[in-house]
C-alpha cells in the first residue's frame, strides 16, 4: 500500500483513534509564550480540493484494510487488521470519529470548512463525531450564522485553550484574548450547539500568582459552563519564551503540592455542570483520580485532592517531570 495523505503533527489525546484531517497548517496566532508546537511556522489554509483528495485517499486505505481482512479470514476483525498496519482510525472496523487540524481550523472560510465536513460524512457515512481545535478570539469574531453553518454541517465538538481566566496572566503569556472574550467565545460555541471542551493549565501562575490563576479560571469556567474541562499541567518547555523567563528567574515553577492546592481551589469554586476531566493526559500523572462532575462529585474530588496533597508532602518528588509530550 503506497497511498499518501497529509497528517497533522498534533491532536488532543481524546482523538487518538480518530481520522485526522489536515485542513490548515500551523497556528493562526502562534504567540503563546508556553507553546513550542508551531514555532517559526505561519498559518497556511489548504485548498478545499486538496483536503478532499486526502479524504478520498483515506477512504482507499480503509477499503484496502477491509479487503485485506476479508482475504485473510478476518472479515469480522477489520479493526484488528487495521491496527496491525498502523491505521488506528479504523480501530472499530469503520470510521466513527474525525478530527480536523491544525490548531484553529475554524479560522477557514466557513463555507469551505462546511464543504469539507459534509464531504467527510459523505465519504464515511459511519461518522458519529467530528471535532476541531478553536481559538476563543476566532469564535468571538465568527458570526452566529457561520458557527451554526459549521454545526449543521456536522462539526460536533470544539477544543478551546482557555489556559487561565486571570486577565493579568492571559496578558503575560500573550494568549491574545481577555477573560471576557474567553467567556463570549465559549458561550457562542454553546449557543451554536457545539459540545465544548476547555483546557486549563495548572501551574501557569507559578508560585506567586497561583491563587489568582485558580480563582480567575473558575470564574470564567462558571460563566461559560462548558461540557468538558481538561487539565494540562504547565511545563517550561525548552526553547519557549516561558522557559527563557524561567531561566532568568522571572518565573517560579509550581511544586506538586502547590499544583494540587491550586486545582483544589479551582474545584472548590466551580459551579459548572460539566464533566471535570484530569486523568486523560500523562502531564497530570501526579493527580490521577481527581475527576468527576463538580455538581455531583465535588466532595469526593476534594477529598481525593487532599489525599494527594498529603502524599506529596511525604514524597521526595518536589516538581512534576517534563515528559516531552
Amino acid at each position: 500500500m503506497n497511498i499518501y495523505y497529509e497528517q497533522p503533527p498534533y491532536r488532543p489525546p481524546t482523538e487518538g483513534y480518530s481520522l485526522l484531517v489536515r485542513a490548515t497548517r500551523n497556528c493562526s496566532w502562534n504567540k503563546c509564550e508556553f507553546c513550542c508546537m508551531y514555532q517559526g511556522a505561519k498559518l497556511e489554509i489548504r485548498p478545499v480540493e486538496d483536503v478532499k483528495n486526502d479524504i478520498r485517499a483515506m477512504k482507499m486505505v480503509a477499503d484496502e484494510m477491509k479487503d485485506l481482512a476479508l482475504k485473510n479470514g478476518y472479515g469480522d476483525r477489520i479493526g484488528m487488521v487495521a491496527r496491525a498496519n498502523g491505521i488506528h482510525w479504523l480501530n472499530d472496523g469503520v470510521v466513527k470519529h474525525a478530527f480536523i487540524a491544525d490548531s484553529n481550523s475554524v479560522i477557514m472560510k466557513s463555507d469551505d470548512l462546511a464543504e469539507i465536513i459534509r464531504f467527510l460524512y459523505e465519504t464515511f457515512p459511519t461518522l458519529e463525531r467530528v471535532t476541531s481545535y478553536a481559538r476563543a478570539k476566532t469564535l468571538v469574531k465568527k458570526s452566529m450564522e457561520d458557527l451554526q453553518l459549521l454545526r449543521e454541517a456536522g462539526l460536533n465538538r470544539l477544543h478551546v485553550g482557555l489556559e487561565t481566566g486571570d486577565e493579568e496572566l492571559l496578558t503575560i503569556i500573550q494568549k491574545g484574548a481577555t477573560p471576557d472574550e474567553m467567556i463570549l467565545g465559549g458561550q457562542k460555541a454553546l449557543q451554536a450547539g457545539f459540545e465544548l471542551s476547555e483546557y486549563v493549565m495548572p501551574g501557569l501562575g507559578g508560585q506567586e500568582k497561583w491563587e489568582q490563576h485558580a480563582r480567575g479560571t473558575a470564574r470564567v469556567l462558571n460563566e461559560i459552563n462548558p461540557h468538558f474541562i481538561r487539565l494540562r499541567t504547565l511545563f517550561a518547555v525548552p526553547g519557549t519564551p516561558l522557559a527563557a523567563r524561567y531561566e532568568r528567574g522571572e518565573f517560579s515553577q509550581q511544586t506538586i503540592e502547590g499544583l494540587l492546592k491550586e486545582v483544589r481551589l479551582m474545584i472548590e469554586e466551580l459551579t459548572v455542570s460539566a464533566d471535570f476531566v484530569v486523568s486523560d493526559h500523562i502531564a497530570n500523572r501526579y493527580m490521577w483520580g481527581v475527576d468527576g462532575k463538580p455538581s455531583l462529585d465535588k466532595k469526593r474530588m476534594l477529598k481525593a485532592v487532599d489525599s494527594l496533597i498529603a502524599a506529596a508532602r511525604e514524597s521526595h518528588e518536589k516538581y512534576p517531570v517534563y515528559s516531552g509530550l
